[in-house]
């Protein structure tokens, strides 16, 4: 019969398990270390991204305020304008430039708000801008136009609605799609005259539509004044993105 011996294990040390223990522990640790490390990497990247593309969003929001705000303090000239030529005697009235200023204000300019950024940082991004004042005055930028200005921009619509509504039952509107064109509505003026006169019997309505375009005019400075903060917001954004992440050639 064989006989089999099972072969001398040497039994390890207390100093062995615990560098074993070690080793396995460092491993860990180090590994835990690496993904912190590549997850911040990635996040750095990240938030580098979102700041090109905020800088790229405020650039656009700029460029479309610097063409909505002339358009507005030109649109309440037009209504000074009228007003002024309303409070002439009616032999003393400039009718063309009445007729004029009166289809202007049946033009629009809406701003247009470039929030393709802040709305990827709406969906849960927002951590990652760490710099607190920048990701504060965003905050502050966006509430601005989706409260303030979005609200303005709603009561305009009314308002322009009583606005064509009360035109159209003083003037014809027959060349109102001609008041950019001062060369042709000057033509049509001296060929078709009667068409620029108020319409007799009138008097009441004209009274009402002077009185309204005063409150017109209100809502006109408010968005003035809400457009003008706008824009000096998105430039001093863009400033201190360029500040805070060296995007100073960007």
């Amino acid at each position: 019969m064989e006989v089999h011996h099972h072969p001398h294990v040497e039994k390890k040390s207390f100093k062995e398990y615990l560098l074993e223990g070690l080793m396995i522990f460092l491993a860990v640790t180090m590994g835990f270390i690496a993904e912190n490390v590549r997850e911040k990497i990635v996040e750095n990247h990240r938030e580098k991204e979102f700041a090109i593309t905020l800088m790229e969003d405020l650039k656009n929001d700029t460029l479309d305020l610097n063409k909505s705000i002339p358009f507005w303090a030109n649109y309440k000239n037009c209504i000074d304008t009228i007003r002024t030529e309303i409070d002439k005697k009616e032999n003393n009235r400039d009718l063309l430039l009445l007729y004029s200023n009166t289809a202007k204000l049946n033009t629009n300019f809406t701003f247009r708000y470039h929030d393709r950024t802040i709305m990827q940082l709406k969906a849960g991004n927002f951590r990652l801008i760490r710099s607190k004042i920048v990701s504060d005055t965003l905050v502050e930028y966006d509430a601005v136009y989706n409260t303030l200005l979005k609200n303005i921009e709603g009561n305009y619509d009314v308002h322009k609605l009583r606005q064509m509504t009360l035109s159209e039952q003083l003037f014809s509107s027959r060349y109102f799609l001609l008041a950019k064109n001062h060369e042709q509505l000057d033509s049509a003026f001296k060929t078709d005259p009667e068409a620029f006169t108020i319409r007799k019997g009138k008097e009441d309505i004209l009274f009402e539509y002077y009185n309204f375009l005063y409150d017109h005019k209100s809502l006109c400075n408010s968005r003035l004044f809400f457009l003008k903060r706008q824009q000096k917001w998105a430039i001093g954004l863009i400033k201190l993105i360029q500040k805070e992440y060296h995007l100073e050639h960007e």
